[in-house]
């Protein structure tokens, strides 16, 4: 990922020496380029640490559900690749690069700082929340974005046409800088989110994870690259303003297609559309080579729609594993820093052993075949996807669905009792003493109450009618405490699975006694009478917990396992104990039993394709494309990341596939019809030969032609 964004910005950058085949570095390295380099790597920390734990923010602590929270990071994305268009043709036309740099580097900096208060929990409202967290992402949008386009170029502007060898060197510097800031902020970011405890003796969604840091942090170092980059004002080198080709080219297309239309027919000479463009015969030719590479780029969007999923789904994924690895816990939003460290081992990996071997076997693995690669390997990437979700999938505690609830039975009286019910499927099961029923008892949503009955070992029916009204998915414990049934309770299961490697434990007290106190990690709760305690998070392994209950104490001990979720049932005779189970402990919610390591051969695969595809696809671009209208080229291969994210956010609102395993598969067949179209349009694509790529001396003349108009015109 971040190899495509040098490459897009250094293939912008080369124009300023035309092209001329010049080497050398004679004169001094321009040193006050390391301000940009600085500069780039606190950006590049800034905006991919509050990116890699955005969508968590969004479902955690916004309350936004897993669809609602793929499509605003998707929209964040899809804006922050659509703005590099807009930044590039202000700083064409209008401010110039550094103005550019240094206006929108402000805005952007605003972006984190209502980023970071709408992360703060003691602001009152969801809604404030939601406002700010909106309307700093847009502004952080805008920044990175605007500035996208700009940074290296101006970078470049630094060094003299002749410093060839300098520039390269000053490139692999800016390419490190970026990998360095995106790979230590996808690492630390997330521990910043999970492992800080900013609130303490404040529990719930909005206090349990410090998003204020993981998103501070990242505000801060864009601080920092704002003071970099200011610091270096009175030594750079600012070319002056030469116009947005951009422009042309829309004004190109546009007169095309209005003249087109209005004739209908070619005219003589007339064998291409664009040839009916009120414009310069090279603007024109020019035109036709970008249209060309346009047509091309058409399935490319598709790729990106998966490509940038490793964000959004892939992350709500990984929170459903186990992240354990010995004794390190990687974190879901980490996972994410799988994709550029394999990048940059990837990338001189095949250029010293995987390309010298297909060339020595005389392979055809041309740039074109290597994308074609790339959209593949991207859909079986999506493949294995959906192959790890089934198996996830099948290892989920069956809860019931938003339309009902369940009722579970805990039997804490001296005998077994049998149930019965007015369905005939819940009749005659019996629930030992100090036992659970293996089978839970499912109802449709209603106002009306329901119903249970159990006979006691004397013979005698009680019924216990209760009342839920709006069940909606949830577990009722119903606790049989008392000899007659006259003790019964009922309680709501807390299912939500912890999200941090812990499980969670809750404490129930069915009794008329007093208050009883637990220990266990480090929490102290109180159990009041017929009611169940907050969650206690507790590592997974053995945990030890202590109960307190007026003169008596017990300690027990309970094995739990990462993201499961268990009630401790308090039993209180002539002491005070946990229900006698097993393990003294009952477990509500299964485990995360698969390893978050299996979702490496999906980031793998993913990588790879990125690697045929992306990086060939900007050298590609870069030497088809004319030395006019590289920098539209560009634009048109960012819009393609933006139109990528369009696609999934489309998909995730439209919220037509129930199933996250079924949506994967549906990704991958969307690419894979995508790369027919692309081998398709590869087949048919005529290679520019290098005699056939406009020079640089028609790039003046296409300026020094339309400056005659205007003042024709003007003159009129």
């Amino acid at each position: 990922m971040e190899m495509s964004e040098i490459n897009e910005e250094k293939a912008e950058t080369k124009i300023i020496d035309g092209g001329d085949k010049v080497s050398g570095g004679k004169g001094k390295f321009p040193k006050h380029v390391f301000f940009i380099i600085g500069n780039e790597f606190c950006e590049r920390f800034s905006y991919y640490g509050m990116r890699t734990v955005l969508v968590l923010y969004v479902r955690n602590f916004l309350l936004f559900d897993d669809d609602a929270s793929t499509s605003v990071f998707h929209a964040f994305t899809m804006l922050a690749y659509f703005f590099p268009l807009v930044g590039g043709i202000i700083a064409d036309s209008y401010w110039g690069k550094y103005k550019t740099i240094a206006y929108l580097s402000i805005v952007y900096v605003i972006g984190h700082v209502l980023k970071t208060i709408a992360a703060i929990p003691f602001i009152p409202g969801n809604t404030t929340h939601t406002i700010l967290s909106m309307f700093g992402l847009l502004l952080i949008a805008v920044g990175t974005g605007g500035i996208k386009p700009c940074v290296s170029s101006f970078g470049g502007d630094q060094f003299k046409p002749h410093q060839v060898l300098y520039l390269s060197q000053y490139f692999a510097m800016f390419y490190f800088s970026i990998n360095a800031g995106a790979l230590i902020s996808k690492f630390i970011t997330p521990m910043f989110r999970a492992d800080l405890d900013c609130y303490p003796g404040h529990h719930g969604p909005k206090y349990d994870e410090c998003f204020t840091v993981a998103f501070g942090v990242p505000g801060l170092l864009m601080l920092v690259a704002v003071g970099f980059f200011f610091a270096g004002t009175k030594y750079y080198t600012q070319v002056p303003l030469e116009g947005s080709i951009f422009w042309k080219f829309c004004k190109c297309v546009y007169s095309a297609l209005r003249n087109k239309w209005k004739r209908r027919k070619n005219e003589e000479g007339e064998e291409h559309w664009v040839d009916y463009a009120d414009a310069p015969e090279s603007l024109k030719r020019d035109t036709k080579y970008v249209m060309r590479i346009l047509l091309l780029f058409t399935p490319l969007p598709f790729f990106w729609a998966l490509f940038d999923q490793q964000g959004s789904r892939w992350t709500l994924q990984a929170l459903q594993l186990d992240g354990t690895w010995g004794s390190f816990y990687m974190k879901p939003d980490q996972m994410d820093v799988i994709n550029p460290l394999l990048i940059i081992t990837l990338i001189p990996l095949f250029e010293a052993t995987l390309y010298p071997l297909l060339r020595h076997y005389n392979v055809n693995f041309s740039p074109l075949k290597r994308m074609t690669a790339g959209l593949v390997l991207a859909g079986v990437s999506f493949l294995f996807a959906a192959t790890l979700q089934f198996a996830i999938d099948a290892d989920l505690t069956p809860l019931p669905s938003s339309d009902q609830f369940s009722v579970r039975v805990i039997n804490l009286s001296p005998c077994d009792v049998t149930m019965t019910s007015s369905s005939p499927d819940y009749n005659g099961i019996m629930v030992g003493t100090e036992q659970i029923s293996d089978t839970q008892f499912n109802f449709i949503n209603t106002m009306e109450p329901f119903s249970l009955s159990h006979v006691t070992c004397a013979g005698n029916d009680v019924q216990t009618n209760f009342n839920v009204t709006s069940g909606e998915g949830k577990v009722i414990d119903y606790v049989i405490s008392g000899m007659l049934g006259e003790d019964t309770m009922l309680s709501e299961m807390a299912t939500a699975k912890p999200e941090n490697g812990k499980s969670s434990v809750t404490f129930l007290n069915p009794y008329d006694v007093t208050n009883i106190m637990v220990n266990a990690s480090g929490y102290e709760v109180t159990v009041p009478a017929k009611e169940r305690s907050k969650p206690v998070q507790v590592k997974s392994g053995t945990s030890s917990y202590r109960i307190y209950g007026g003169s008596s104490e017990y300690e027990g001990r309970m094995e739990v396992g990462v993201g499961g979720v268990y009630t401790v049932v308090l039993v209180v005779g002539d002491d005070v104990r946990a229900m006698n189970t097993s393990s003294g402990v009952l477990k509500d919610v299964n485990t995360n039993n698969i390893n978050i390591a299996w979702m490496i051969p999906q980031y793998f695969v993913i990588t790879v394709g990125e690697v045929f595809l992306s990086i060939t696809g900007l050298e590609f671009s870069y030497t088809q494309a004319p030395v006019s209208m590289k920098s539209v080229v560009s634009s048109i291969w960012l819009l393609t990341v933006s139109m990528g994210n369009i696609i999934v956010l489309v998909i995730a609102e439209s919220r037509m596939i129930d199933r996250q395993a079924h949506e994967f598969i549906f990704f991958a067949c969307l690419i894979g019809v995508a790369s027919i179209v692309f081998a398709f349009l590869a087949r048919r694509y005529k290679e520019s030969k290098p005699q056939e790529i406009p020079s640089k001396k028609e790039k003046h003349e296409i300026e020094k032609t339309e400056l005659l108009e205007e003042k024709t015109d003007f003159s009129e």
